[in-house]
């Protein structure tokens, strides 16, 4: 081996660039009394009633990173504030219509490893949210003759710290296989699955399992 090569070295391993998590935590909130007023007509009991919740995401503007000697090392004050907006849709009578709303906001002051480290490095904070109906009912508003809905919901808030780095596998894996091509849409046909239906087990009439005499 020319002498410009004893540096190298055999390849059994792999490395890999992601944002891997340096801290997380979870918080529960949980909000009794959302009000959403159903428009004028519409009977919510009658009703097919759906939540469905957008990603919370963090307020611009609201989020500080701040040092303090009540932690422990590595450790940061964070505080930000997440906004988490939902969609009500009900159905009924055949039409549907859809009714967007935001929670209050979450404001969080809470303790995280978020260390030092050199200027050329920088960690991000993020949340992933997720939320649950907890409880529905409704009542009338008698000045605006509507229906009221009122939800209690909870909602799970975990903040994160990631950042970018380089991770070694242990083994050399091998790339995926490549992707199949694409099927236009105009290709589709409600014909291309039929080939794989089963015989139905209806085709015939069924058959008589006892034979009555005939009575004259």
């Amino acid at each position: 081996m020319p002498s410009d090569f004893k540096g190298l070295y055999e390849r059994d391993f792999e490395c890999i660039l992601v944002d891997k998590v340096f801290d997380s935590c979870l918080k529960k909130v949980c909000f009794d009394d959302i009000k959403v007023e159903i428009p004028k007509g519409v009977d919510p009991n009658c009703c097919e009633v759906e939540v469905k919740f957008q990603s919370g995401m963090i307020v611009p503007g609201s989020l500080k990173i701040l040092e303090s000697n009540l932690l422990p090392e590595g450790c940061k004050r964070i505080k930000m504030i997440v906004s988490i907006n939902y969609i009500i849709q009900v159905t009924c009578k055949g039409g549907c219509f859809e009714i967007p709303g935001t929670l209050p906001d979450i404001t969080l002051d809470i303790v995280m490893y978020h260390p030092d480290t050199r200027s050329e490095f920088s960690f991000d904070i993020i949340v992933e949210t997720r939320g649950e109906v907890l409880d529905q009912s409704v009542e009338e508003d008698c000045s605006s003759q509507c229906a009221v809905l009122i939800l209690a919901i909870g909602v799970f808030v975990i903040p994160k710290v990631i950042g970018k780095v380089q991770l070694k596998l242990d083994q050399v894996y091998p790339y995926c296989v490549p992707p199949r091509d694409c099927k236009n849409f105009e290709d589709v046909s409600p014909c291309d699955d039929f080939d794989d239906f089963e015989f139905p087990g209806d085709f015939y009439p069924e058959q008589a399992q006892y034979i009555n005499p005939c009575v004259e």
